[in-house]
């Protein structure tokens, strides 16, 4: 008589395990999915709940501050053939009467920056001076200091001035992408290897293994100070005319000091031009 009773007692003590169980679940499924999220108020300033999550186990997350206003693309410039053919037409000897009285105060006759913080032009292609010019114009990118400067430009002074900073000889040619065998291990394996488990992409993937590729803004010899406001500014989402988020999404994922590293690996090169 004993064994028929035991099946029963052992019956119902798992009947409340699994009930508590499943009673745990719902609770847990209740308080993560529905009452945190609901707590959490918007633009509180401090990060989502999934973004902890994800950051946490080595996910790419979305910034709070990153978006932009919905239906609002990162760039108006778009790379069709008929914006080849606009580029075509810019005017290398206006762009240098242009920039004599517009630009080179701050980014000097040569194209090189006369401040850390001034990015350097010579060397760039024609296509990525076209594209920052038209975001600065047309808002895309924070136009706080270049606004009274880009405000007055027609598109033909766009491409102009395109043009004109294309066709100055890079002072830095040949002079590699980075700093050699003493670059800092950390730059080197984030511009070479990058960090596939935090959805980092290599830096040399877009801005070639010389720190210069058409397509992409070149980096080599770039000011030093310019790079680590850009790459926070990337990360934070106060800059966001990056097509499809790429840059954003990989300094997000950067640390601050992988962000001096970096750029300090990308200003490195020797020859500086006289300034």
């Amino acid at each position: 008589m004993s064994r028929s009773r035991t099946p029963a007692a052992r019956d119902h003590r798992f009947a409340v395990w699994i009930g508590t169980t499943a009673a745990l679940l719902v609770a847990a499924v209740a308080a993560g999915f529905v009452w945190l999220p609901a707590r959490q108020a918007e633009g509180a300033g401090g990060p989502a709940l999934w973004d902890v999550i994800c950051s946490a186990i080595g996910l790419p997350v979305r910034h709070p501050q990153a978006a932009v206003e919905a239906g609002v693309s990162a760039s108006n410039v778009a790379w069709t053939a008929a914006t080849r053919q606009l580029l075509s037409e810019g005017k290398a000897a206006r762009g240098a009467v242009l920039a004599a009285a517009t630009c080179n105060n701050c980014h000097g006759a040569n194209g090189v920056g006369t401040d850390a913080i001034f990015p350097n032009l010579a060397g760039q292609s024609q296509a990525a001076i076209y594209k920052q010019l038209e975001d600065f114009r047309s808002g895309r990118r924070d136009a706080a200091v270049m606004g009274g400067y880009v405000s007055g430009l027609s598109p033909q002074d766009v491409r102009d001035l395109a043009a004109h900073y294309a066709s100055l000889p890079d002072p830095f040619a040949g002079a590699g992408g980075g700093a050699g065998t003493s670059a800092d291990a950390v730059a080197r394996r984030l511009v070479e290897v990058g960090d596939p488990l935090r959805g980092i992409a290599a830096c040399a993937a877009c801005h070639g293994p010389l720190a210069f590729t058409p397509g992409a803004p070149g980096l080599r010899g770039q000011q030093r100070a310019y790079l680590e406001v850009q790459l926070q500014a990337l990360a934070s989402g106060r800059r966001h005319n990056d097509i499809s988020a790429q840059m954003r999404s990989v300094a997000r994922q950067l640390t601050g000091q992988e962000i001096s590293a970096l750029a300090a690996y990308y200003a490195s090169p020797g020859v500086k031009g006289d300034r």
